[in-house]
Formats: structure tokens, C-alpha cells, sequence
């Protein structure tokens, strides 16, 4: 019922009138690689250009060919709640996860403004939620696939590094010098293959430099932050040892690079200017609400 109310909401909202461009982005990216155009120096309905990662046009493609990229939010909804479902979890616990979603006035501002950006982060990790369920001994075991998943998720959006990188890195380093190179052959080649569609049409130096994904998702933090925020994961996965800590690793880090960052701002021009000038997209502190709702869904089946 509330999957489709989900989509009610979504077709009865035109999401030209709405003052978020998340939608509008992937749609001009799947439509201008379709169409054989640049897809970053082409404009959104907010006049912006898209921060789309080549990965987000394979997500977002069924929903645009149905005719609404914004459908892909109650989609991954319905993924979510059948996840839930079959959980071997207490009843109740399934229903304050089901309760924690849609009572959270930030992920009901992602459906109703259509934005992928909760969707990308929830599909990133279902899929290490359900990879480390399957081969928690040897989560190298099918390493071309799972190589595959892994360039199409890095190639949505940087901040999914992160949780990734918490995920594989310790098991990646102790793998013997054979299954490090086939594991980085297939992740090169399916990166490149992945990326391809994007660098078809490639317009002059100039224009690449200036309209790319990379300047417009790292826009709001300084640099030195997001370096860190990159390399502490290679750290912290050493003390990995189940999937609840993936979560719980990348709630820290995702959360301090956020939070600090809008104090940055906010010290740098101003605490109204940050809110209501668009110098800052709150909406990023929303990351954190698929980290929390996969922290407990793990631990839940650890009682």
C-alpha cells in the first residue's frame, strides 16, 4: 500500500515546479547518452549540469524508459520492505524498520523531490548486506562478479568508496598475489566498459575541465577533508570482522565528513546563508539514514 502511494505521489508531483534537481540530473544524463551527447555540459530543468556518475544511467535507465526516473524511489521502497520481509527477524523489529523509514521526514523529502541520492546509497548496501550473507567466508569467491558490482557502484557516486572499500579492503589484502591480479583486471575492465558511455562523445578540454561529475560532488567539502574521509577506510576495515561494521564504520566517517563540513561552511559564510542560500544541500545529511537502517537490520539478527 504505501509502495503505491509512493508512486501516486510521484506522478501527481511535477517535478519541473520543485526546487531539487536530482531527478531532472539523471534524466539528462540517461537522455544525452542515449541521444550520443556529452552528458555533462548539457542542462537540467534548474539550468544546473548533472553530477552523474556513468553507474547511475544503468540504475536509473528502467525507470526512464518507463517513462519516470523519479519511480525509482518507490522501487528500491518495495526492495527494501521485501528485504525486510525476509529477514529472520522478530516481527516487530521488521515493523520499526519499515516504521523508522517512513517516518522520517528526510526520506519522505526523497520521494517527494525524486531524488536518487538515498536509492543509489541503499542499493550500495543491500548489496553488501546481502553479498556478506551469502560468502561471509570468502567473499572473493565469485571475484569477476563481484568486481562487476563493485565498478558499477564506484561509478554512481564517490561517497559509496567508502562503505566499499570498509567491505573489501582487508579481505582483498590478504589474498594471494594471483586473485589480487584477477580481481583488479576484472574491476579495471568493467570500470572502463562502465565509464565508456560517457567518453563516446568527447567535447574540447576545456569544457570537460569545467562540467564534470567530480567538481560538483566534491563542491561542498575542502579537499584535505575528502582525502581523509578516502584513505581512513583503508584503516578502519582491518577491524571489520561483520557486516555490522561496515555500517557502523561508515556512519562515523560519512557522518563526521558531513557535519564538518557544514560547520565549515557555516563558520565560512554564514549559518542562514548555508540553509537558505543553497551554499550548503542539507539533504546530504540524509546519507546517514540508509547507513542506520542497514546497522540495524544487522544487528537485529544478531539478538
Amino acid at each position: 500500500m504505501i509502495f503505491c502511494v509512493f508512486c501516486i505521489i510521484n506522478f501527481y508531483i511535477d517535478g519541473t515546479t520543485l526546487n531539487t534537481d536530482r531527478w531532472s540530473a539523471m534524466h539528462v544524463t540517461i537522455e544525452s547518452i542515449l541521444n550520443g551527447k556529452y552528458p555533462y555540459a548539457e542542462l537540467d530543468h534548474l539550468g544546473q549540469t548533472s553530477s552523474n556518475l556513468p553507474g547511475l544511467f544503468f540504475i536509473g535507465l528502467p525507470f526512464y524508459l518507463m517513462g519516470n526516473v523519479g519511480l525509482l524511489q518507490p522501487f528500491i521502497f518495495l526492495i527494501l520492505m521485501l528485504f525486510v520481509f525476509y529477514l529472520k527477524i522478530e516481527k516487530s523489529n521488521k515493523i520499526a524498520l519499515l516504521f523508522f523509514l517512513v517516518s522520517s521526514p528526510a526520506y519522505l523529502f526523497e520521494i517527494i523531490g525524486k531524488s536518487d541520492l538515498m536509492s543509489n546509497i541503499f542499493l550500495v548496501l543491500l548489496f553488501i548486506s546481502l553479498w556478506s550473507s551469502n560468502f561471509k567466508n570468502n567473499i572473493f569467491k565469485k571475484s569477476i562478479l563481484l568486481a562487476f558490482f563493485t565498478a558499477l557502484f564506484v561509478l554512481t557516486r564517490g561517497i559509496v568508496v567508502i562503505p566499499l572499500t570498509l567491505f573489501l579492503f582487508s579481505k582483498f589484502y590478504i589474498l594471494n598475489l594471483k586473485s589480487k591480479t584477477k580481481f583488479i583486471f576484472w574491476l579495471l575492465v568493467f570500470l572502463l566498459l562502465i565509464a565508456s558511455i560517457v567518453l563516446i562523445d568527447l567535447p574540447s578540454y576545456v569544457t570537460i575541465k569545467e562540467h564534470n561529475p567530480f567538481n560538483h560532488q566534491t563542491a561542498f567539502a575542502p579537499k584535505p577533508l575528502i582525502i581523509a574521509s578516502l584513505l581512513i577506510p583503508f584503516l578502519f576495515s582491518f577491524r571489520v570482522k561483520e557486516s555490522v561494521d561496515v555500517f557502523r564504520f561508515s556512519f562515523y566517517i560519512i557522518s563526521v565528513l558531513i557535519i564538518v563540513t557544514f560547520i565549515l561552511n557555516w563558520m565560512e559564510e554564514g549559518f542562514y546563508n548555508n540553509l537558505h542560500g543553497n551554499l550548503f544541500d542539507i539533504t546530504y545529511l540524509g546519507m546517514i539514514i540508509p547507513i542506520i537502517f542497514f546497522y540495524y537490520s544487522e544487528k537485529f539478527k544478531m539478538e
